[in-house]
């Protein structure tokens, strides 16, 4: 058992590669009295099976958990909302409607209730764990942006889901940001900059990643659309 003050494991995004989490979680040292928290963007891109991620996060219990909203489930919510189709083919989500009626649930378009109950609420953010961003006394965790010159009421919602971290420079927070969204390379100390990016690509042909806070321990799983060079690929 590891003596010590609970740690903070962040997941970057998944983007449907199911195995991949599994994987990854595996090989997390967790204690009940840590915290999991997953930076949204479970689903949509090249991964196979996005179902299965949100089932995952669902019925993850190994320690206490946050899921944030990601830009892609909020495309999904609307998706669900008012059955516009182009926002969920828009951004690769044919692989998360796939999947889904691969595990028995075809989505009808503007249907909340044609996918599993459990499901919705995650969408719609209806449980206690899922929320647009958690802040503790040395972070912050948002699945995108952040102003760090703004107080909290004045913080713009879409920031927090498609955009980035601003204000560095009139920082009115002292917590560094963790945040995902982004695909880069590897984690990313972007410290002039105010923040962590954990996003490594996951879905688009990299790996997942996750980092341990305070002790910035990264752990990976390489997930079945890797692709070497495809960071290359994608800003060629």
């Amino acid at each position: 058992m590891r003596a010590s003050d609970p740690m903070i494991y962040a997941i970057g995004d998944v983007h449907g590669e199911s195995d991949a989490l599994r994987t990854l979680l595996a090989k997390l040292p967790l204690e009940p009295t840590d915290l999991v928290i997953f930076l949204g963007d479970l689903i949509n891109r090249q991964g196979r099976n996005p179902f299965d991620c949100v089932e995952q996060v669902i019925q993850f219990d190994r320690c206490r958990k946050v899921c944030l909203q990601g830009n892609h489930e909020e495309a999904m919510m609307m998706f669900l909302e008012s059955g516009d189709m182009s926002v969920m083919i828009g951004m690769g989500g044919q692989s998360t409607l796939d999947s889904y009626e691969a595990a028995g649930y075809p989505i009808r378009p503007g249907d909340p209730q044609s996918i599993p109950d459990s499901h919705a609420r995650f969408y719609f953010q209806a449980e206690a764990w899922t929320l647009p961003f958690y802040i503790t006394d040395d972070y912050i965790f948002t699945h995108a942006g952040w102003d760090l010159a703004q107080p909290l009421a004045r913080q713009v919602p879409a920031r927090w889901r498609w955009e980035r971290v601003t204000g560095v420079e009139k920082r009115v927070w002292t917590q560094t940001v963790i945040r995902g969204h982004t695909p880069m390379p590897k984690i990313t100390h972007a410290n002039s900059k105010g923040y962590i990016g954990i996003d490594t690509g996951c879905g688009m042909g990299g790996f997942l990643s996750a980092i341990a806070l305070p002790s910035e321990k990264t752990y990976s799983a390489r997930p079945a659309s890797f692709k070497p060079g495809w960071f290359v690929a994608m800003r060629g």
